[in-house]
């Protein structure tokens, strides 16, 4: 089963996100699109993961206990790799909320690599894909956005192909509130 652990974003923030991304569509020429109902923020990856290891990963998650708090997102971007453009919305670097995000990803990951189970090693850097492989004639410009999320759960997601669509599925959820 491929697995990660994420926020997850009501309709509201959604649809925020969504003005940011048919600006990124109008200027590309194509891309792969983050479809609405996958859009989240990823806390850490794990890949493909036995079945058995679930229920431990469930109480990591138990185990973050990070009390609700809020995250601002002001800024766009993109990273490169291999030639090919992934676009995402990032977090404020003055959001006191991403301290707090930052936080709960390494104690996420310390116990994550204390159960064993492999984590993706790359920097976290908290951003939302808008859209990878993302092909343009000219400069993208995006507006700021200025989109503020409330972390109030944490979820286990699995991440898997249905007729043909990427489709990203809650398993277990948890909130600390």
């Amino acid at each position: 089963m491929r697995l990660f652990i994420a926020v997850n974003f009501n309709g509201e923030i959604k649809d925020q996100i969504l003005v940011l991304q048919e600006q990124l569509r109008d200027q590309s020429l194509r891309g792969n699109f983050t479809r609405p109902e996958n859009l989240h923020l990823t806390l850490a990856f794990l890949g493909e993961t036995p079945e058995e290891k679930i229920g431990s990963i469930c109480r990591i998650i138990e185990d973050i206990k990070t009390p609700p708090f809020e995250i601002r997102f002001s800024r766009t971007g993109c990273f490169t790799h291999s030639g090919k453009e992934l676009w995402w919305i990032g977090a404020d670097p003055d959001s006191p909320g991403l301290a707090l995000l930052q936080a709960a990803h390494r104690r996420l990951v310390d116990l994550l690599l204390e159960a064993g189970l492999p984590v993706d090693s790359r920097s976290f850097n908290a951003h939302i894909t808008l859209g990878r492989e993302i092909k343009h004639s000219g400069p993208i410009i995006l507006d700021n956005p200025e989109i503020t999320v409330r972390v109030d759960r944490v979820s286990l997601m699995k991440s898997e192909h249905i007729r043909g669509l990427l489709t990203y599925s809650e398993i277990f959820g948890f909130s600390d509130s």
